[in-house]
């Protein structure tokens, strides 16, 4: 079914003519005038005067006819009488106004569905505040069949058929204020944030968040949805919009627990691996916080800071076994730390370094593969530091030059 030809579109007002009655008039109209044209012009005078004389001249004949006929539709309107396409022949006004607010109301009490999301919605005209003047179109229907007397209403009948009214019906269209606040509703109810993958430290240890997509949803096209709806009856249903998460879930962490000394890999929010390191003296703290991994370094060279502790030390010391970086390295966005290998494994267990995070050479190679660039590390004081005692051969090797 097309749109409904008694309902305006949105914003517009819909003038409903009795278009087949109008035409249909008009070629009658057409017919009589060209019958009339063909009579001599003294021939169609003699006519109308002897109509008339009929008419008034003989009323217990034609003309009493006519008047009794003229008496017996007060009060309703004569055949042929037309409002909005609607025949209202010889009815009264209640029964006019009844008739026709019936057609043009047709549709307005029939639902406009809309489905979200597997949720639904829905509207009629009537709802939306359609209006029309059916009322005032059938008191302007009475007011043209009661103009005149009995016998200028008889003379349209019987010479030009003029009198049966035809009229209009305006329908005003809905305030589409009210689809806004409809569509309004169903965006509220459909959209959903996403949820960003994330990890955080909690206690002491890494909690993750899995990413979620979330949704939204057009207005406008919901909107546009009713007013198709709303035209021929048939549900229609709009598709949010999927919204992807800013960020995905975090596959790789690591989290170092210094006193406890002790690193864990986080892989897909579980522990994966657990390794002892070294981590910074009192003197020298491994600095607590979310840092990320911002380089590795494969045989990595050691270049000398230049800080108190190195002063003794060469400018530089190449790959090989006296490397105090060891095999691999991992930079960290805190500066100058690194998680990287040590010569110097009676330190692991002990905060002995310089702030570096150490590991055995054979656990910073199986490290090395499994963490990517840009994966979250998380320092954290999980005890006291634990030093290594009284000053010993084994203290003195742990506190050996070691890169950090």
């Amino acid at each position: 079914m097309g749109h409904n030809a008694l309902v305006p579109r949105k914003g517009a007002t819909k003038r409903i003519p009795s278009a087949s009655v109008v035409a249909s008039a008009s070629r009658s109209r057409a017919g009589s005038e060209s019958a009339v044209a063909r009579l001599p012009r003294k021939a169609k005078a003699f006519l109308t005067v002897g109509l008339v004389c009929v008419l008034v001249g003989a009323p217990t004949g034609v003309g009493y006819a006519a008047y009794s006929s003229d008496a017996a539709m007060r009060g309703k309107l004569p055949a042929g009488a037309e409002i909005a396409g609607v025949d209202v022949s010889r009815l009264q006004r209640a029964e006019a106004v009844a008739k026709v607010t019936a057609a043009v109301e047709r549709d307005w009490d029939r639902r406009a569905t809309v489905t979200v999301a597997g949720k639904t919605y829905t509207t009629t005209l009537r709802r939306l505040g359609i209006k029309h003047d059916v009322e005032a179109a059938v008191a302007r229907a009475f007011e043209t069949a009661e103009t005149g007397n009995w016998l200028t209403r008889a003379w349209h009948r019987l010479v030009d058929g003029t009198d049966a009214p035809r009229e209009d019906v305006e329908v005003t269209a809905y305030d589409p204020t009210g689809l806004t606040r409809l569509a309004a509703r169903a965006v509220r109810d459909a959209t959903i944030a996403p949820v960003n993958g994330g990890v955080a430290e909690s206690g002491g240890w890494l909690t993750f968040t899995s990413s979620r997509p979330g949704r939204t949803l057009d207005a406008k096209a919901v909107v546009r949805a009713f007013e198709k709806s709303l035209a021929d009856g048939k549900k229609r249903e709009v598709a949010p919009t999927v919204v992807a998460p800013a960020t995905a879930e975090v596959g790789t962490a690591v989290l170092v627990r210094t006193g406890e000394n002790k690193l864990y890999l986080y892989k897909n929010g579980r522990i994966a691996r657990t390794f002892g390191v070294a981590t910074g003296s009192p003197e020298y703290p491994t600095p607590t916080g979310r840092f990320e991994v911002t380089l590795k370094r494969f045989l990595p060279t050691w270049v000398n800071p230049w800080s108190k502790w190195s002063m003794n030390e060469p400018a530089t010391i190449g790959p090989g076994p006296d490397n105090p970086l060891g095999t691999r390295a991992l930079n960290i966005s805190a500066p100058g730390i690194r998680i990287h290998g040590t010569p110097a494994w009676n330190s692991i267990g002990y905060n002995v370094s310089h702030g570096c995070i150490r590991m055995r050479m054979p656990d910073v190679e199986a490290l090395y593969p499994l963490v990517p660039q840009g994966a979250p590390v998380f320092i954290v004081r999980a005890a006291p530091p634990r030093l290594p005692g009284a000053k010993t051969p084994a203290a003195d090797a742990a506190n050996a030059a070691d890169g950090g």
